[in-house]
């Protein structure tokens, strides 16, 4: 046989051992090796994203602070050039001017802005006054007519009056939605392009040797770190056509000169930039080089080993079988051993600094996301508060990234706003948030669960979450745990904190009407003064059918208060409360009556420009007093010296302001003409010889309120009168009162009084 049967069982023995040697390498090598090149192009996609992120959270905060720069007064007055004199004009170039320095020491990254008023042609910025004969920064004009209502324009250089400097800008349409043809102005931001470049190269470690930048959807260069390049177009480099004309994001390589190179990009759904990255391959992929070498090198040691296994231990292994059927055949031969020498590679120690870059690699990126999650953690939160998401199985796993704990069910929410004596400088608010949240959450995790989050504006809202109990223990449990965080923030920090309340609800998709309902129980902190937690059980109004005829004697209280009629004031004070005990009304009526008239009062005197900090002290000594009273005519005389109080303000007020003939001529023919369907400010314009503008800031001035709100309760009180006689249609009603289509007086009328014009009707008969 001569030694077949050995021959054999070496063969298949070492077919066998080959092929598990070369399966494993090759699983190894898709496992790891692949694995590897997919992470690592994810990871250059991620960084991609974070630059995108970062960018259009910056860009859209400008962006809002612009809008909210275009509402203050000043702002309006210049766009359209509407003075009275040269001296308020410059009164409002300097109001203007302080507001634009407000504007830039809270948004560092932009280096200037620029206020153009197509109406004059002035142009203003936060250093200097440009007159519309200064050609020389009228750059602006040419972008009047632009599509859309923002544009960012790629690098351009502008000039500061000393030099010209690189800058991307944002500008930005006056009025907010106009269309060309339309426009009174236009608002432009500038940022030097080295801050746009850095906040970039901000989010890559040291050592990176790629290039990133960024470029518009046309070719033209924002940002990039050859600045020889800026203010020129790339549009006709080969594999940037690709990218311009390819999906929003991708990668492909390129090999431009003698090194392949991989390109990864994305595009900006809010600029709608390319954020290009430009990787060599080599650096890329040299760890998947050398741990693709290290596994080919173990590969050959294993097979060496295998060999030696085949041609040594299994030849002395099998001698004693071969011998016995050498005898057996007549024809032994000794089987001769062979010899296979392998040595192992010596790379294998930098096999070790390969993966330990690796995990050091997976950390930064980890860190990254960690940094990340309190904005993921508030974005969460205000969705669920703003009904965003309502599903708990859906929500909680990003909760929980967050390191946030809530229950399945029982959700109460709670509005708490925070001051402090003297104020809170506005750089400070933050910390103070942020240390408010800190006390919720530490006295929250106790017991229960929840979350706190800064709303801005010197307020935070808190979700909290009940594993057991009901609607009313739940809500009572959430009172309590707020009254100890006001105290322990007043004690250990020094804050004022009140907060309002909402009911408790067992599914989360009722959040949001839970916290609705906290911001409406912290309003009545006019009502209760700072310190407290207000809930809205305790303020909603009662379900009595009386309490509508006593609202509606609360409004003429109100009205003889804004006319500042002291005798009236009291002899309808002195009605509402006997009234209410003529027709046996409960306690809690009268109290809660009682609340309504304060806070409404206050809310009133608050609307016509008067300051109610003086009063805020009297107000929470009134609210304790009405709490604890059990007499009603203790409650009746603590209203009614607290309405007189108010009332003295409000003449205090008128004393200074003085009389006005025009405004009361105005009103007048308001009175007499409210019929008019047309009757608007531009016709009493045209009627008196006057600006818009002018008459409606001297009507709120001297009326107290604005010319919209005075016209429609105008209409209102005489639709009022007119639906007592039943056999007046509404129609007839509307058309009488001024209203060319009735859907629009029903919805005011119902808006002004709580009910339709039939309801009305109905109870008043």
């Amino acid at each position: 046989m001569k030694s077949s049967f050995t021959g054999r069982v070496i063969l298949i023995y070492g077919g066998v051992l080959l092929v598990v040697i070369s399966m494993t390498f090759l699983f190894s090598y898709m496992g790891t090796v692949r694995g590897l090149r997919s992470q690592l192009k994810e990871t250059n996609f991620a960084l991609l994203n974070q630059i995108n992120q970062k960018l259009e959270l910056s860009f859209k905060q400008t962006e809002k602070d612009l809008l909210q720069l275009t509402n203050e007064l000043e702002f309006v007055y210049f766009m359209n050039n509407v003075y009275k004199d040269d001296a308020q004009r410059y009164a409002n170039f300097y109001g203007l001017d302080s507001k634009l320095g407000t504007f830039m020491n809270r948004n560092l990254q932009f280096s200037s802005i620029y206020i153009y008023s197509h109406v004059s042609g002035d142009i203003l910025t936060q250093q200097n006054y440009i007159s519309n004969d200064g050609t020389e920064d009228q750059w602006l004009t040419q972008y009047l007519n632009m599509d859309g209502y923002f544009k960012w324009l790629p690098t351009h250089q502008i000039t500061d009056g000393m030099s010209l400097e690189d800058v991307v800008t944002l500008i930005r349409s006056y009025p907010a939605l106009s269309k060309p043809g339309f426009r009174t102005g236009l608002l432009a931001v500038n940022m030097k392009e080295s801050v746009l470049y850095q906040m970039i190269q901000d989010i890559y470690q040291e050592g990176n040797k790629g290039q990133t930048f960024v470029i518009d959807q046309q070719g033209h260069v924002v940002t990039h770190n050859d600045k020889s390049k800026l203010h020129s177009s790339l549009k006709d480099m080969p594999y940037l056509k690709n990218v311009l004309t390819g999906p929003d994001a991708g990668s492909f390589s390129i090999k431009p000169e003698q090194e392949k190179q991989m390109v990864f990009y994305t595009t900006s759904t809010y600029t709608g930039w390319k954020i290009v990255s430009i990787v060599p391959e080599d650096q890329m992929y040299r760890p998947l080089t050398v741990t693709r070498n290290l596994l080919l090198a173990f590969s050959v040691l294993i097979f060496a080993i295998a060999l030696i296994i085949l041609f040594y231990v299994s030849r002395r292994t099998f001698r004693p079988m071969d011998a016995l059927i050498g005898k057996l055949s007549g024809k032994y031969r000794p089987v001769q051993a062979g010899r296979f020498d392998g040595t192992p590679n010596k790379g294998l120690s930098y096999l070790d600094d390969v993966i330990d870059q690796m995990f050091l690699d997976r950390e930064g990126l980890e860190q990254q996301v960690r940094d990340g999650k309190p904005m993921l953690k508030w974005r969460t939160v205000m969705d669920i508060l703003t009904g965003y998401r309502t599903v708990y199985s859906a929500v909680i796993p990003h909760l929980e990234f967050t390191g946030v704990r809530l229950y399945p069910e029982w959700f109460v929410v709670c509005t708490a706003e925070f001051s402090k004596e003297g104020g809170i400088p506005p750089r400070d608010e933050t910390l103070y948030a942020y240390a408010l949240c800190n006390v919720a959450e530490e006295i929250i995790y106790r017991e229960n669960a929840g979350v706190a989050i800064d709303l801005g504006g010197c307020r935070v809202v808190i979700l909290l979450s009940f594993s057991e109990g009901d609607e009313a223990q739940n809500h009572l449990r959430a009172a309590t745990l707020l009254e100890h965080v006001l105290d322990v923030m007043s004690k250990q920090i020094g804050l004022v904190v009140t907060a309002g309340v909402g009911r408790c609800y067992r599914e989360l998709c009722n959040v949001p009407r839970s916290y609705e309902e906290s911001k409406v129980a912290l309003r009545y902190k006019m009502v209760t003064g700072p310190q407290t937690v207000i809930s809205i059980e305790d303020l909603q109004p009662l379900q009595n059918q009386d309490f509508y005829q006593f609202t509606q004697r609360i409004d003429r209280i109100l009205e003889a208060l804004k006319q500042a009629d002291r005798d009236k004031l009291q002899v309808l004070v002195q009605d509402v409360f006997s009234s209410a005990v003529n027709n046996n009304a409960p306690p809690e009526l009268i109290k809660q009556l009682s609340f309504e008239l304060v806070m409404r009062a206050m809310q009133l005197i608050d609307s016509i420009g008067i300051d109610v900090n003086e009063i805020q002290a009297e107000i929470g000594t009134a609210h304790e007093v009405i709490q604890k009273s059990d007499n009603w005519r203790q409650a009746e005389e603590l209203v009614s010296t607290l309405l007189l109080r108010l009332l003295g303000a409000i003449e205090d007020r008128r004393m200074q302001r003085g009389k006005n003939d025009t405004i009361d001529q105005i009103l007048i023919y308001i009175r007499q003409h409210y019929q008019d369907s047309d009757l608007s400010l531009d016709k009493l314009a045209d009627e008196f010889h006057l600006n818009p503008a002018y008459i409606s800031r001297q009507f709120k001035e001297h009326a107290e309120g604005n010319f919209i709100d005075y016209l429609i309760e105008i209409r209102i009180n005489a639709a009022k009168e007119l639906l007592k006689d039943k056999t007046v249609r509404i129609y007839d009603v509307s058309e009488a009162v001024g209203y060319t289509n009735s859907r629009s007086f029903m919805r005011s009328f119902k808006k002004y009084t709580g009910l339709t014009p039939t309801e009305y009707r109905e109870r008043f008969l």
